[in-house]
């Protein structure tokens, strides 16, 4: 199958770091999901599939998925497209007639239209006989209901868009009758799975999170290192020193709001991902924390996911810890409590090229094309979330500056800056 789409070797980098490798995927798996990018013409920098990764009882589980609008643009390239689903939603007082033997559907509306029924999809091909579906709107909204099984009873999309979701599964499944789609799934499809875990069709949050770290000092024995900064862990519990190396948030469906962290443990230098959720506070505390901040989490598994229980602010200077909950004060972030040590020193550079963006979860970066003044070398460095942004965004191209960086899993991203015309001051 001819490819639809091409990336270069910058937009292969960026897939990596921003989708891959926080899911712990491996480099195989990042050349299988580029490759069913490029096959189908799907964009994951666009939001068009997503790369979710996570462990089972038989071993790591990869998916890639993607959206209804992604699988109809799929669709579009494909030999014998004629053009889109046409499909509708049933109701009590409609008049419907469906025979799926001949792909044929006869619908009108009543004059007093009662509850939802279901929704219909019909899919014509040039050389094919054309596919009918019906699917029952009970069924999936009993499973995707946020209001039936969301324990804080919050509405979801399925509540306030009832319609619009069953027409999306309707579509979907002629979609995949009537097209050679491959190994795709939506985000609609899954939505029934997600439940299970009592995410209510959120795929904002996924689904089954890399499992809650081990125990600090489980992993020493294992490796033979010594385990620090841990304390006696409750059950299903973990308590340690972390590296903040990346953060996200959003509102869910539901309306709540949560935050993906991504940490590393800094005894075993094991990366995980930990959801916060519902904790307002905390959240927008949590975002003032810089890359690379040391914070003592406690992390709470819960099945299957890492959630965070309360984090503090590690003050290297004084050897003390300040707890943080959602009854404690936010403390002042500054920017000299940074306690990781960078790998590179600060040093010269001339900007070439500055291209901001923000990612599919809204989260702000930008690619900044430098040139070392001292070994004339060029490079390529990420300025990571809004705050990074905020300080690099006055560079213009030519401009000279001194910058302090971090090298992490080949890339190299933004620590410091200090203006070559302050040097003096």
């Amino acid at each position: 199958m001819e490819k639809v789409l091409t990336f270069t070797n910058e937009q292969k980098s960026l897939i990596w770091n921003r989708f891959v490798q926080p899911a712990n995927g491996t480099e195989e798996e990042a050349n299988h999901f580029i490759e069913v990018c490029e096959t189908f013409g799907l964009n994951p920098l666009l939001g068009d599939i997503v790369f979710q990764r996570y462990e089972t009882k038989n071993g790591p589980n990869t998916s890639f998925i993607t959206t209804r609008d992604g699988l109809l643009r799929v669709a579009t390239t494909q030999e014998g497209y004629v053009g889109p689903p046409n499909a509708n939603v049933v109701r009590e007082g409609d008049t419907f007639e469906f025979i799926p033997s001949e792909g044929s559907v006869r619908h009108e509306f009543g004059q007093k239209r009662g509850p939802i029924l279901g929704a219909y999809a019909v899919m014509h091909h040039k050389r094919f006989r054309p596919v009918a579906v019906f699917v029952d709107f009970l069924e999936y909204f009993q499973a995707n209901s946020g209001e039936l099984n969301s324990k804080y009873k919050n509405k979801n999309v399925w509540d306030k868009m009832p319609s619009a979701m069953i027409q999306k599964i309707a579509e979907v499944f002629v979609l995949r009758r009537q097209f050679p789609l491959g190994g795709l799934y939506t985000r609609e499809e899954i939505s029934l799975e997600e439940n299970n875990n009592g995410n209510s069709g959120n795929m904002d949050v996924p689904m089954q999170p890399d499992p809650a770290p081990q125990k600090q000092n489980e992993v020493a024995e294992n490796q033979h290192t010594p385990a620090t900064s841990v304390q006696k862990p409750k059950e299903n519990t973990v308590e340690g020193v972390f590296i903040l190396q990346s953060f996200e948030k959003g509102v869910s469906p539901q309306n709540v709001p949560f935050a993906k962290l991504n940490v590393m443990d800094k005894a075993t230098n094991e990366v995980s991902l930990i959801l916060v959720k519902e904790k307002e506070e905390t959240i927008d505390s949590l975002s003032r924390v810089q890359m690379g901040q040391e914070l003592s989490l406690v992390i709470k598994n819960e099945s299957g996911f890492n959630f965070l229980e309360k984090f503090s602010y590690v003050q290297t200077d004084e050897q003390n810890v300040q707890t943080e909950s959602e009854s404690v004060q936010e403390p002042v972030q500054q920017e000299n409590q940074m306690t990781s040590e960078p790998t590179e020193p600060l040093d010269t550079f001339i900007m070439e090229k500055y291209e901001p963006g923000k990612t599919p979860a809204g989260v702000s970066f930008a690619k900044m094309y430098v040139k070392n003044i001292a070994d004339n070398k060029q490079s390529m460095v990420f300025a990571q979330g809004h705050e990074a942004v905020e300080k690099t965004k006055h560079l213009s191209e030519g401009s000279e500056f001194e910058m302090q960086t971090r090298i992490e899993n080949g890339f190299t991203f933004f620590v410091k800056l200090r203006d070559a015309d302050k040097r003096s001051a």
